[in-house]
């Protein structure tokens, strides 16, 4: 069986057996569509600015993710106070 590799705009197929040599030198597993099925393990190197973008990306995600758990929590509670309420 074969499998097709992609590094920036060069797609290769090459044998299975191959595959995780060229995950390590910077290449994504593909399908026949273009998506992505296995991701490089290796032999990439991104830019400190973007490495830097990415982690405030993720501080500003963590940090709305917690304002959403603190919403749902709150709006839990609301929601049992109300259905306490109507029993009684």
């Amino acid at each position: 069986m074969m499998a097709r590799v992609k590094k920036l705009n060069r797609v290769l197929t090459v044998s299975d057996e191959r595959v995780s040599g060229y995950l390590r030198d910077g290449y994504d597993q593909i399908d026949e569509t273009g998506n992505i099925l296995k991701r490089a393990t290796g032999g990439r190197t991104v830019p400190v600015s973007e490495h830097n973008k990415a982690l405030d990306k993720i501080e500003a995600l963590e940090e709305e993710l917690k304002a959403a758990q603190k919403a749902l929590e709150k709006a839990q509670k609301e929601l049992k106070t109300k259905k306490d309420s109507k029993k009684e």
